[in-house]
């Protein structure tokens, strides 16, 4: 029986370290990407500076991030999910664009025009 026990904790230790291992490279990775940029590279056509939407992105009645509902309403994994596969007629998918990573470091971007 003990040796049972001693097995399930070893292999939980080695889950956790595992998993936090793998949280520590994809943040790494995070702080090495430059956000902003990475938003005026791909956003700003149809978002401006300040998250509201350009005149472009009014005539594809695209999301203004400073709308406090939206925000509310909204989950990070939604916001991923939109960026990377887009929207028929009104965003295109940036999957093929930029990385997993380069996307979700876009998320705190957008969630961070809510305070302005």
């Amino acid at each position: 029986m003990n040796k049972k026990r001693l097995f399930v904790v070893i292999s939980l230790v080695i889950a956790v370290n595992a998993i936090s291992s793998l949280s520590y490279i994809s943040t790494a990775k995070a702080a090495k990407i430059n956000a902003m940029k990475l938003y005026n590279k791909h956003c700003n056509a149809c978002h401006d500076k300040n998250g509201k939407p350009t005149n472009f992105g009014k005539e594809l009645a695209t999301t203004d991030f400073t709308d406090k509902n939206w925000q509310a309403n909204t989950t990070d994994e939604k916001i991923i999910k939109q960026i990377t596969d887009g929207t028929t007629e009104k965003m295109m998918p940036f999957k093929d664009k930029m990385s997993a990573d380069e996307i979700g470091v876009l998320v705190p971007v957008i969630r961070n025009f809510a305070k302005k």
